[in-house]
């Protein structure tokens, strides 16, 4: 089953699903797409070969659009609080975390320094009360500090995406 957390492979790497989302009805893989070269790269998601469907390098964000016989769990999204405990989930660890500060497209987070998101984490989801506020975009280890995409940015994508 593909969800927010669960892994895909691209050029032999392990990447993260940051959210699955519906964009008119059809169900869409959501994740960083700085880890991609372009539109049209080839991944591995739950044994299927997809492609990007398509790159919004403003919001760092890549769609890849799901078969509609495959078996999913659209994410539910949630918006963040400031000040309070988050998580960075994905299917080989959870970290605790804290949204310092949220503002309509970045969540800014604050890490235990010796707890810190790996190479790799890139695109998992952040939660708080089990729903997904943002996506993990990147990670500064000189101040134990992240970038997420928020969640507002998620829930704007169908008018973003242009599908």
């Amino acid at each position: 089953m593909i969800k927010a957390g669960s892994s895909f492979f691209y050029m032999g790497k392990r990447c993260i699903v940051g959210a699955v989302i519906l964009l008119k009805e059809l169900p869409y893989m959501v994740t960083v797409s700085h880890i991609f070269k372009g539109e049209r790269d080839s991944l591995i998601v739950d044994g299927m070969r997809l492609t990007v469907t398509r790159v919004l390098k403003d919001f760092d964000l890549a769609l890849i659009k799901l078969p509609p016989e495959c078996m999913v769990k659209i994410t539910e999204i949630g918006s963040a609080a400031e000040l309070e405990e988050a998580f960075l989930v994905n299917d080989t660890h959870i970290i605790r975390c804290r949204v310092v500060n949220a503002g309509v497209s970045l969540l800014y987070l604050g890490f235990r320094c010796l707890d810190m998101p790996e190479p790799g984490d890139s695109g998992s989801p952040i939660m708080q009360a089990g729903k997904v506020i943002g996506i993990i975009s990147s990670v500064m280890l000189d101040n134990c500090m992240g970038i997420a995409i928020s969640s507002v940015v998620l829930i704007s994508l169908e008018r973003y995406a242009g599908l």
